[in-house]
């Protein structure tokens, strides 16, 4: 008996000693040269860091009587709303001192003045990721440029984050309130530094200067070598530069280790398809075309660019996936009227353009909505 079960302990040690260990993926050692002397990198405190007269100022507000007895986060939230009555809200992504003395910016400018705010009074923040409708900043290149959304919570201190409840004693910090608004997943600051780096590129891009766009989006990695939308980004970065296979480890990579995959199988496929790689781009369409997703907004916008390269029958499949879950957006039902139309579906159409209709609120659409479908109608 003895016997027996030494040798089975034996086989059981060769067995595990046998079995291969699956290594994680890593970002992939891109040898794109660029002269980084030419270009000025911000570094991560840049974004954040406040002047003396400012953090003066700070302090000056916070000390006055009817803030004084405010626990910290209360005090924050005190000082944005007091800047926020004026602010002046532009597409520009400003680092927080620019954003103080000029009192405007984008969404991601006041997320990150909200965060210097907090870290000079010693304020816990965490962030989180807002899924909301597209909008198109401009097109460089072939590339689109959409916006980024997030808020902020501000933590009142000492509580116990291990506790069930998690913190529940904070304040919401929301910049941009829409009723299609949908809650991601909360994030912390390295990965919220990344989407500042990856905003900072999307401007280079737009501006043409796509080595300083690979340089910035080498930084956001740096801080979350995982973060979707900054993977996605190089790769398409570095398809402009003409660094093919380069852009492919990229989109592999991606492929391997983010949670979103919509953009990244959208854009390996325009890859495959430029270099006539037609075969393998079909079964990168059929994942896409099968792929679940938490975001009802990518596929809007995969939508969109579906009907500008007239793949009509891509544009209904990505048109139903958004309206599932977001059933009452009435611009969707008129793109999927145009779509059903194209499709040679006027019934469809009709039953499209009589929801959007149905929801729309400003007579401008309505007026638009109403005259498409009397023209059908007439047309049969």
């Amino acid at each position: 008996m003895r016997l027996i079960i030494v040798c089975l302990i034996i086989f059981l040690l060769q067995g595990c000693q046998s079995r291969a260990v699956k290594q994680a993926p890593t970002l992939p050692r891109i040898e794109y040269q660029v002269d980084a002397a030419k270009y000025s990198i911000p570094t991560v405190d840049a974004f954040y860091q406040l002047t003396t007269e400012q953090v003066k100022s700070i302090t000056d507000f916070i000390e006055q009587d009817k803030l004084a007895e405010l626990s910290p986060h209360e005090q924050v939230y005190a000082l944005l709303e007091s800047k926020l009555n004026n602010f002046d809200f532009r597409g520009e992504n400003l680092y927080a001192t620019e954003s103080l003395d000029s009192n405007s910016g984008n969404c991601m400018a006041l997320a990150m003045l909200t965060y210097a705010i907090a870290k000079q009074l010693d304020v816990e923040i965490s962030f989180q990721v807002m899924h909301t409708i597209p909008m198109l900043l401009g097109v460089s290149g072939n590339i689109s440029v959409t916006s980024d959304h997030v808020r902020s919570f501000l933590h009142e201190q000492g509580q116990d984050s291990n506790s069930f409840l998690g913190k529940t004693n904070r304040i919401r910090v929301d910049y941009f309130p829409d009723k299609f608004d949908r809650g991601g997943k909360m994030i912390g600051s390295d990965e919220f530094f990344a989407m500042f780096y990856r905003n900072l590129a999307a401007d280079a891009i737009m501006d043409k200067q796509l080595e300083l766009a690979y340089l910035l989006l080498n930084e956001a990695l740096k801080y979350n070598d995982k973060y979707a939308p900054a993977i996605n980004m190089q790769a398409v970065v570095l398809r402009q530069l003409g660094e093919f296979n380069s852009a492919e480890q990229m989109y592999l990579y991606g492929l391997e280790v983010a949670d979103e995959k919509i953009d990244l199988l959208s854009n390996y496929h325009f890859l495959l398809v430029s270099r006539g790689r037609y075969q393998e781009a079909e079964k990168i369409k059929t994942q896409l075309l099968a792929l679940e997703h938490h975001s009802p907004y990518k596929w809007y916008f995969q939508a969109q660019d579906a009907m500008l390269t007239e793949d009509y029958s891509s544009a209904k499949i990505y048109l139903n996936k958004f309206l599932k879950n977001t059933h009452y957006f009435h611009k969707a039902y008129f793109d999927l009227a145009r779509v059903e139309y194209q499709l040679g579906d006027t019934l469809a159409a009709k039953k499209a353009l009589n929801k959007a209709l149905a929801l729309s609120a400003e007579a401008e659409d309505s007026d638009l909505y109403q005259a498409k479908l009397t023209w059908l109608s007439a047309s049969d």
